[in-house]
């Protein structure tokens, strides 16, 4: 499991006490963890994955990945066509938005 940086492209006001906050990070491994501070990031706590997107590098062993979140870690799995674990990631760039608390 690979710790990754998540530089902070985006973020937008929500109603209420909420924020959509968008991150690019390069995928480093078949499991890496994305870290969100609320002095970089602004929010709290994730409560929610809007969408996370391959933006570039799609190497020939990473078909597709799986995010999820506890607190304000990120876990992003890079997956084969099969669902075994990815073997290359080396140029992979994904996007990752969220909605968190302010």
């Amino acid at each position: 499991m690979g710790a990754i940086v998540g530089t902070k492209t985006l973020g937008s006001e929500l109603s209420g006490a909420y924020k959509m906050v968008t991150v690019t990070a390069t995928v480093e491994s078949a499991d890496d963890d994305i870290t969100l501070t609320e002095a970089v990031h602004g929010i709290k706590a994730i409560t929610s994955i809007v969408s996370c997107v391959p933006t570039g590098g799609l190497d020939a062993a990473w078909t597709y990945q799986q995010a999820s979140f506890s607190g304000l870690v990120i876990n992003l799995v890079s997956l084969e066509q099969d669902g075994t674990a990815s073997t290359a990631w080396t140029t992979t760039t994904v996007s990752v938005t969220v909605i968190g608390t302010c």
